[in-house]
């Protein structure tokens, strides 16, 4: 019996499938990225499992409830077609520093909790997989998670992010990907 490895890819949610608006707090602000159906419908195609991992604050916050959560996701899902939906959506209620103190800390982005726990649940391969992200904190923690392709695409809300997301892949000697589109992923 030969063993498939599987190839997963793991995506920011905010700034790399929907726009990022900075605690996002209604359905009505949910807005495709551009090229974000395509995109996944291509990486269907090459065989790539889709997660998104995203982390949400805004919940622990108080901005918006988990139901508000829910629906916002909803609407996303909505936008796309069923055929391209993620195989996976893990989301990270967990403030910065943990100051409300939830358990799995590690699952808040730069921590790897939400990637192990994919690449476990699903037996992805990590040398076959690659992350997408628009922060420096979603880079970081699919490289510590020990993916092989993370690629950098700037978002409007934090464009400012791309000179230390430059530094950071030269410090750590990875090759740096800025994707000027999502599909020049596959490129």
């Amino acid at each position: 019996n030969k063993i498939i490895s599987k190839k997963g890819l793991f995506l920011d949610r905010d700034g790399v499938l929907i726009e990022d608006v900075h605690h996002i707090k209604s359905p009505k602000q949910v807005k495709l990225c551009k090229n974000v159906e395509y995109f996944l419908k291509e990486a269907k195609k090459k065989g790539y499992g889709l997660i998104v991992v995203t982390n949400q604050s805004s919940v622990s916050r108080s901005i918006i409830t988990y139901e508000e959560y829910k629906n916002i996701t909803e609407k996303f899902l909505s936008l796309i077609s069923y055929d391209v939906y993620p195989n996976l959506i893990l989301s990270s209620f967990h403030l910065p520093n943990n100051d409300n103190k939830l358990e799995n800390y590690d699952w808040r982005k730069p921590g790897t909790g939400m990637i192990n726990y994919a690449l476990d649940l699903q037996k992805y391969d990590k040398s076959k997989c690659g992350l997408i992200g628009d922060k420096l904190t979603d880079l970081i923690a699919g490289n510590k998670a020990g993916l092989s392709n993370i690629c950098y695409i700037k978002s409007q809300l934090h464009k400012e992010e791309s000179i230390s997301v430059r530094n950071w892949f030269l410090k750590n000697k990875l090759p740096y990907k800025q994707l000027k589109m999502l599909e020049d992923f596959f490129i």
